[in-house]
């Protein structure tokens, strides 16, 4: 059998196969592109607050006194502190002896408790988890990784089966099969580089780990250390006040955003903070601060600046590049633009090969 007649039958069966996971995933990935805006409108009431004029976020001392009230002698070990100063906070405390808990959404400049996490709307929380795992856990998140894999050679020898005739239109009074087959050329050939960027890029996400030490060895770069595990000289030792902490991993990274702090009750556990510099355009931000509970000295700083190619490569550009986050509001509608190809293409595909078994001297 020739290359070309071969290549067309295995994109044809590959592409049969995978249309349906092919089509949930774009289908999902064009509403995660704009995740943020929706989840405010969903959850207006719990996550958006009114920032007074000239006011300041109040401390997480002050937080705490306000939680008092309803949680006495409740201790702050979490706080997520939102990704710009119009969102809520997210908070988490444990009462002294560490048996019960409770999670508030709080206004930073108030203090008041606006609600819990659990009356939040799932919706958005849903489809990111059918993006990622089709809310089929770890069966899911494989089937989906290797869409991406799927995906790519897809793009690769679509683009080669497109080339000769190069069809960029959908030709006037064409229907059934050959409608399909003229809007599959036309958003395949206009989109087959994104859709390789979006397939190259989710392949990342899945497999990040094997993805960062291929990149380290290509570049020569040493690998990430791994995070401290203990502090001993901290046991037995009391845990600073979260000011104290937070203050410490902002001054370890300067310039950046402090967007989670974790207190673990072992005062042996580094505290770990994660950080977002303004460069950043991922959701939490790549930049992590280790610190010793008991004295608030850093034990360990991951800078997205800073640090190799081959972290920021895997670890902040490509998940931009995967969400459409690189420029901003141009990028993110291209990213959802070429994802919407996707079930396009996962519904002409098919078509074209039932058209064609119906008519098959065309």
């Amino acid at each position: 059998m020739r290359l070309r007649p071969l290549l067309l039958k295995t994109h044809l069966v590959v592409g049969l196969v995978a249309a349906i996971p092919l089509f949930c995933i774009g289908l999902s990935g064009a509403i995660l592109v704009f995740e943020d805006p929706l989840n405010d409108a969903l959850n207006a009431n719990l996550e958006v607050v009114a920032r007074p004029p000239g006011a300041s976020p109040l401390t997480l001392r002050a937080l705490e006194d306000t939680l008092d009230r309803a949680y006495p002698g409740y201790r702050i070990v979490e706080a997520t502190f939102g990704s710009d100063d119009r969102h809520a906070w997210g908070i988490g405390a444990v009462s002294v002896d560490g048996k019960s808990d409770a999670d508030l959404l709080m206004d930073p400049y108030s203090g008041k408790t606006l609600g819990h996490p659990g009356q939040e709307n799932p919706l958005l929380a849903y489809v990111h988890q059918f993006h990622t795992r089709f809310l089929a856990g770890r069966w899911g998140n494989a089937i989906t990784g290797w869409s991406g894999v799927v995906l790519a050679f897809l793009a690769v020898t679509g683009l080669i089966l497109w080339w000769p005739a190069k069809i960029l239109r959908v030709r006037t009074g064409a229907s059934g099969w050959r409608l399909a087959f003229d809007l599959h050329q036309l958003s395949g050939g206009i989109a087959w580089a994104l859709l390789l960027c979006l397939a190259g890029s989710g392949i990342v996400i899945h497999w990040n780990s094997e993805a960062q030490g291929l990149m380290s060895r290509l570049t020569g770069a040493a690998p990430a250390a791994s995070p401290p595990a203990s502090v001993p000289a901290c046991a037995a030792k009391a845990i600073l006040d979260a000011d104290l902490l937070i203050d410490s991993a902002r001054a370890a990274a300067p310039g950046a955003h402090a967007t989670v702090m974790q207190i673990a009750p072992d005062p042996t556990r580094p505290v770990r903070v994660i950080l977002k510099y303004p460069e950043d355009r991922t959701p939490a931000g790549r930049t992590l601060v280790y610190l010793a509970a008991c004295t608030a000295r850093p034990m360990q700083v991951i800078s997205s600046r800073t640090e190799s190619a081959a972290y920021r490569w895997t670890r902040m550009w490509n998940r931009e590049i995967h969400t459409g986050e690189v420029w901003g509001w141009p990028t993110r509608i291209l990213a959802a633009l070429a994802s919407l190809t996707l079930p396009l293409m996962a519904v002409t595909g098919p078509l074209i090969w039932w058209g064609r078994r119906r008519t098959p001297q065309a």
